[in-house]
């Protein structure tokens, strides 16, 4: 019985070892081992995860943070030639730009200084810019990241100080960062290798300042399997680093190659090993996997047959393209599609939805996308609909010779009769 309880919690273990491993790695179960309590890989396109590493475990984001205040910025302030004038001291820890009271930047000069130079002062006038205070900021970026499907995420103020109640997840920040990276100003800026501001009256000195992302500017050296390298990829183009000692090295990272995206969230490392674990993420995901477009809307379009409009017919096509992440070596051939459009109601305008195009992977549907007319279709009565007096003066017209016309035919009928009685009784005479 002993020897039999034994082997039973041999196998307890056993199993649950599986299932762990199975949960830090891609579906296909293959171990990858990165030097950081937290991490994750997804693919910018589809949002699909590649792989995680206690994806979902409370982390505190530090300046990562960062990101996230200006993608909110952009979406909410996005003239970014509108000044801002620093009316008093942001009283803040940390790194920083030492803003001087009457100074004046744009919009886009604070931005490149937050995230370039991850200022913490440059936070709090970008917050209280777009929001009026801190407390109300934190609840937009709050907002936000729920509205995105960041479900564990709390966030307390803009920079990521220290602070109980501001945490994350990895799997969140890569959703976050996926998001911001949508912003094409955004991505401008974090690919920035340095940022410089000329002296004030207030401030005389030139400010000049590297980005603290070594992806994209360092000479330094890693160890990465096995080999000493410089820690710049070129491949990498953003976002931003995070540092606090309770949250260690943090690091959010973009690469791209062959057309391909990823998007890589590293929390809780030490030193230089978060560009270690970073690159350990991007390049196993760009060996291992390609994306493909299956559907290209400029070449899947299609065509209806319109009655009584004047374009003769309606010509739709998707809303976008629609791409797929594959093993690379993996066919789309199992990808099928099915075109269902609505009841067509003239006038049609360009951009108008008309139908779904569902995607099917081995018969199940996996998507569906809008399809929209690529020009406008009018009836050929739209001119007169839209003149309603004209429209409805015709109906008239067209109903007083419909009633005149009915009285001839009844008058032709009764005279028709009248002279079939005299012919008849002339004959009885």
């Amino acid at each position: 019985m002993k020897k039999f309880l034994s082997l039973l919690v041999t196998f307890i273990i056993a199993c649950s070892t599986f299932l762990n491993s199975a949960n830090t790695s891609f579906a296909d179960n293959e171990e990858l081992s990165i030097p950081a309590e937290s991490g994750v890989l997804m693919d910018y396109e589809t949002g699909r995860v590649l792989y995680s590493k206690n994806a979902d475990n409370k982390i505190y984001p530090a300046s990562t943070t960062k990101a996230w205040t200006a993608y909110l910025v952009l979406k909410y302030k996005p003239n970014l030639s509108e000044k801002v004038t620093i009316e008093k001291d942001p009283n803040v820890d940390g790194s920083s730009m030492y803003l001087k009271i009457g100074e004046t930047f744009t919009v886009r000069e604070l931005l490149e200084g937050l995230l370039i130079h991850s200022s913490n002062d440059v936070a709090v006038v970008l917050a209280e810019y777009v929001s009026g205070s801190i407390e109300e900021f934190a609840k937009l970026m709050n907002e936000e990241a729920n509205s995105i499907g960041a479900k564990n995420t709390h966030f307390n103020n803009p920079h990521g100080l220290p602070d109980e109640n501001h945490y994350t997840t990895a799997y969140d920040m890569a959703l976050m960062a996926r998001e911001a990276m949508s912003n094409s100003i955004f991505r401008e800026i974090v690919k920035m290798k340095s940022v410089s501001f000329p002296a004030t009256e207030a401030y005389p000195f030139e400010r000049y300042f590297v980005n603290t992302n070594k992806f994209l500017t360092s000479d330094e050296k890693i160890t990465y399997n096995g080999k000493e390298i410089p820690i710049k990829y070129d491949i990498v183009d953003g976002i931003k680093t995070g540092y606090t000692d309770d949250a260690g090295r943090c690091l959010l990272s973009s690469g791209v190659k062959n057309g391909m995206r990823l998007i890589s969230a590293v929390f809780k490392s030490t030193g230089d090993d978060m560009y270690v674990a970073s690159r350990t993420l991007l390049d196993y995901g760009f060996d291992n996997y390609t994306n493909k477009t299956i559907i290209t809307k400029d070449k899947y379009t299609g065509s209806e047959r319109i009655l009584f409009s004047k374009q003769k017919e309606l010509i739709y096509e998707p809303e976008y393209n629609y791409k797929v992440l594959l093993k690379k070596g993996t066919s789309t051939s199992s990808y099928t599609t099915k075109v269902k459009l609505n009841k067509i109601s003239l006038p049609i305008k360009k951009g108008d939805k008309v139908g779904t195009l569902e995607v099917y992977n081995s018969k199940k549907l996996e998507t569906t996308i809008n399809l929209v007319a690529t020009s406008n279709v009018n009836s050929v009565f739209g001119s007169l609909v839209e003149n309603k007096v004209i429209f409805t003066s015709i109906l008239v017209v067209i109903s007083i010779i419909i009633i005149i016309f009915i009285g001839l035919i009844i008058k032709r009928k009764k005279r028709k009769k009248y002279y079939k009685k005299r012919i008849f009784k002339n004959r009885r005479r």
